[in-house]
């Protein structure tokens, strides 16, 4: 009888989850304006909360997205694709319609210009130069900002994470890398990759030719969202910290080679490549806060 009535109909995702017995979803999805589901958050979170106040805390294991695709549907699904760890790829089944969101460029965020560099003010940013964008299922977007881009110039290599590793906030999440030299970058924030953007393994200058779209880095289900932003710049914030931190690049522009921005003007893209002599790892510390 249930198969009958939702023929056609899309089942809320804590039906298809076995929590409740029936509800059809009639908001296409877009669950963070829908009261069920912000209840049944609330109502898992505190459920969660208590069990972890009465267990000793253990480490979480990562489950990368593939190996979760195949507990729900089983290993008997038909298509080929399902049987392999690129379910990505395939452009026809439905079930896996929330994976190719993964790999679209995300919408540009809205930017004020900063002395030529674009500030994203709808994104959250990292001390570290790394933004973070919230989408959809509580999941964000991270990449690196473009004021890395024209600090460091265009990266020859990108170390990345993979899909299931655990990213920790403050610490070490990938490297990129110019003429040998490497230069570490702080994850933003605690949480699962889901997603890696597979364009940059083969176009890593992608990353610094659009680094609020196609330059994208990963996408992380994240562990600790509310108070991992609290540390972040938002908004406005976001223009003021970016004028403070164009200020100290002069400043080692004027005290170590001598060169001076006149009024009005724009920094260069590729300071680096620009003036060697500022020191590949002294702005890595100065600006990535790394070694």
């Amino acid at each position: 009888m249930t198969d009958e009535i939702t023929q056609g109909k899309k089942p809320c995702i804590w039906m298809e989850a076995g929590v409740i017995d029936f509800k059809i979803c009639n908001k296409n999805f877009d669950c963070e304006n829908c009261e069920l589901d912000r209840a049944m958050s609330e109502a898992a979170a505190d459920s969660l909360a208590r069990q972890q106040a009465a267990q000793p805390p253990r480490a979480k294991k990562a489950v990368p997205w593939e190996e979760r695709m195949h507990r729900r549907f089983g290993e008997q699904q038909k298509c080929q694709l399902m049987q392999t760890r690129h379910c990505h790829q395939c452009s026809f089944d439905e079930l896996l319609e929330e994976q190719f969101d993964f790999f679209l460029a995300p919408e540009g965020p809205k930017v004020q210009e900063v002395f030529g560099i674009m500030v994203p003010t709808s994104n959250f940013l990292h001390r570290g130069h790394t933004w973070v964008a919230l989408e959809n299922a509580g999941r964000v977007r991270i990449g690196l900002d473009d004021f890395a881009q024209k600090v460091f110039g265009p990266a020859a290599n990108l170390k990345l994470p993979d899909p299931g590793e655990e990213i920790h906030a403050d610490e070490v999440a990938l490297t990129l890398s110019r003429q040998g030299k490497p230069a570490a970058v702080l994850a933003p924030l605690n949480g699962v990759i889901e997603a890696v953007n597979p364009r940059l393994r083969q176009t890593p200058r992608l990353l610094h030719d659009d680094p609020y779209g196609e330059g994208w880095l990963f996408v992380v289900t994240p562990t600790n969202l509310k108070p991992d932003l609290e540390k972040m710049l938002f908004g406005q914030c976001n223009v003021a910290w970016m004028e403070h931190e164009s200020h100290r690049l002069l400043g080692l522009l004027e005290s170590m080679v001598g060169v001076t921005m006149p009024s009005g003007g724009m920094i260069i893209d590729d300071v680096f490549g620009a003036y060697p002599q500022l020191g590949w790892e002294r702005l890595v510390r100065e600006f990535l806060h790394t070694v």
